[in-house]
């Protein structure tokens, strides 16, 4: 087995590692954690977890976490990332923004929900997610974030788009074209489909 990646039994931070990995078509065991085995690996310290959080990546004896860094880590090693130092920030900066757009979205439930659910809806996931998505795509007229071929960015961003259009009321792409396109010709890339059709997709 190539690579371990540590998670809860969710989709959650990992979900987009598990979407480059699948797309990569590499091998990893997806080491699925609990309260007790949790607790455990943050007992071993910042050697380990170094914030005490997962998602953690393990490569021989390389352990990484933060999920944006690993999906940089996976894209350089595999060639996905772009070549160009510019372009390879740029996906970096839009992968750090998908992750600032999941931080939004995970304050959308719990107490209160609905009504912070709808508000989003009708402000924020339009008038700067989606314009903001749009506008990228737009300016760079490949079907793609960056450059004209497929990044860790596009996953990443695939990853967010998907989980707020699931999980949220009301949250759809009319209005953003780009938006819409860009989202189905992901998903439909034939190992990104394989994967989501699969049984070792976790279910929420």
């Amino acid at each position: 087995m190539g690579y371990q990646l540590t998670y809860w039994a969710k989709r959650g931070r990992a979900e987009q590692i598990r979407l480059l990995l699948n797309e990569l078509g590499e091998e990893y065991e997806d080491a699925h954690v609990s309260g007790d085995s949790f607790r455990a690996l943050q007992a071993e310290g910042p050697t380990c977890l170094t914030f005490g959080q997962v998602p953690m990546l393990t490569d021989g004896e390389l352990k990484l976490c933060q999920g944006p860094v690993i999906m940089s880590y996976l894209a350089r090693k595999h060639g996905l990332a772009p070549a160009d130092l510019g372009q390879s920030c740029k996906a970096d900066a839009l992968t750090a923004g998908a992750e600032d757009m999941r931080i939004a979205y995970f304050k959308l439930f719990g107490e209160g929900g609905a009504e912070r659910q709808a508000a989003f809806v009708d402000d924020r996931w339009k008038n700067r997610w989606l314009a903001g998505v749009n506008g990228v795509l737009e300016a760079n007229g490949t079907g793609f974030l960056v450059g004209d071929s497929l990044t860790h960015a596009d996953i990443a961003m695939w990853d967010i788009l998907d989980s707020i259009t699931t999980w949220v009321a009301g949250a759809d792409f009319t209005g953003f074209e780009q938006v819409q396109t860009f989202f189905d010709a992901i998903k439909a890339r034939p190992n990104i489909a394989a994967y989501l059709g699969s049984d070792r997709r976790p279910k929420g």
